[in-house]
């Protein structure tokens, strides 16, 4: 038997070892870069066309109707109107945010060029703002207290 302590090699003629640098160690090889390819953004736009020749205002009110009713949520909805819908719906920029105050995020409103109802578009938003006001009044007092 040999003679050694707990711990100690059974080695009889040890061998001197100098010291040398760590190894280097090498990073795990990347994969190859995949290839981005950008996706392009859809968005839903739904077009409501008055443009017709109507006689009352029951006449555009019907044809706003129609063509809404099953309109879904939509990114942004164009109007496009004529000068007989403006002329005998005198109530069409409230009827057109109601229709899409809810499930729209853009309205557009597209009047005939060269006629005097640039303002429209305006008559929209303020209708719009009055709405969302409105609506924001009545879901804030439906809230339980607490």
């Amino acid at each position: 038997m040999t003679e050694r302590r707990p711990g100690q090699w059974p080695v009889d003629h040890p061998v001197h070892l100098d010291p040398a640098p760590a190894p280097v160690v090498q990073e795990a090889t990347q994969p190859p870069a995949r290839i981005v390819v950008p996706v392009p953004d859809v968005r839903l736009v739904v077009t409501v066309d008055l443009t017709n020749e109507y006689a009352t205002h029951d006449d555009v009110s019907r044809a706003l109707y129609e063509q809404t009713m099953r309109a879904s949520d939509c990114h942004t909805a164009i109007v496009r109107l004529g000068e007989a819908a403006i002329r005998k719906h005198l109530e069409l920029p409230r009827a057109i945010a109601g229709a899409f105050f809810l499930s729209a995020q853009r309205i557009e409103i597209h009047v005939p060029a060269g006629t005097r109802y640039a303002y429209f578009a305006v008559r929209v938003r303020q209708e719009l703002v009055q709405i969302c006001a409105d609506h924001s009044r009545m879901v804030s007092s439906l809230r339980t207290p607490g």
